[in-house]
């Protein structure tokens, strides 16, 4: 059955990376005293409508549309959901 799926896609730095906007709001954080933060990762969150055949396929498009654009695969991470 096609129609229009919703893809939720969240691109991080991979581990090692380092990451300044992170860092930054990690001790915005602390001086605000939200002193028990043991890690901070910031990122970026993309919701795509997409047409597609089903899930399977709107999955499919979504990864093709992060490892096009959307994320670097040699700093970045990705993952997505796709939501019913």
């Amino acid at each position: 059955m096609s129609g229009t799926f919703l893809a939720h896609i969240r691109v991080y730095f991979k581990p090692g990376i380092y990451d300044p906007e992170s860092e930054t709001i990690s001790r915005a954080l602390e001086r605000l005293g939200f002193d028990r933060i043991a890690s901070l990762s910031a990122g970026k969150f993309f919701d795509v409508n997409i047409e597609a055949d089903d899930a399977e396929d709107a999955s499919q498009l979504a990864r093709q549309m992060c490892d096009t654009l959307l994320a670097n695969p040699v700093i970045e991470t990705y993952s997505v959901e796709i939501v019913d």
